[in-house]
């Protein structure tokens, strides 16, 4: 099927285990890139700050997805659903983040995002610490309002106001070796249920 994650049909009952695993192979996704000035502005201050790191972005939506997908996601159960395990696990997203050097064996990776209780109301928030953070040898020359609008702009550029169809999960854990298994890494997993997308950044440096 096709469509949205955040319709509810009160009168779809619960699908069961085994219709649940075999439903992951009926994923078909594909590239949405995304670009917008703001959001440029955004990840070049995060290359200018991770001089030996960086970050990996990217964008993909669900062109197919089954019914059962649809009735945990649009209940907030994507954990319990394993979406994002799913996500990392397909070729394309794979051949799309080679950079991130993705594990073939992907058992350890569930519980590593943790959801975030409000959402996309925290993500600029989120984003404008990583500008004050800085890097490993750089930091952030303006202000703590500079950050702030940097990384509000970039969120509106993704988000434009539907606050309520995100939802925002982080991870500051290694999972790929990527990472430099350092205090920089960052994972940050948007959800959008309105239309079947997901949006992945994430950040890291070494010193």
């Amino acid at each position: 099927m096709s469509g949205a994650w955040n319709q509810i049909d009160p009168g779809e009952p619960r699908p069961s285990l085994p219709d649940l695993i075999a439903s992951w192979k009926e994923f078909e996704w594909e590239p949405r890139p995304f670009r917008h000035d703001a959001m440029d502005r955004f990840l070049d201050e995060l290359v200018r700050l991770n001089t030996l790191g960086g970050y990996v972005f990217g964008r993909w939506g669900a062109r197919r997805f089954p019914a059962e997908a649809s009735w945990f996601v649009s209940r907030n159960m994507i954990t319990y659903y394993e979406l994002f395990r799913v996500l990392f696990d397909d070729p394309l997203i794979r051949s799309d983040l080679a950079a991130l050097q993705i594990p073939a064996d992907l058992s350890n990776f569930r519980g590593t995002l943790h959801e975030e209780r409000h959402g996309a109301l925290m993500l600029d928030g989120h984003w404008a610490g990583l500008l004050i953070d800085g890097g490993a040898y750089a930091k952030f020359e303006g202000s703590h309002r500079d950050a702030k609008s940097l990384a509000e702009a970039a969120v509106e550029s993704l988000i434009q106001g539907r606050y309520e169809d995100f939802r925002l999960d982080t991870s500051d854990s290694p999972w790929t070796p990527w990472f430099g298994d350092v205090v920089w890494d960052r994972t940050f997993v948007l959800t959008d249920r309105a239309n079947a997308e997901i949006t992945v950044l994430c950040v890291t440096d070494m010193d």
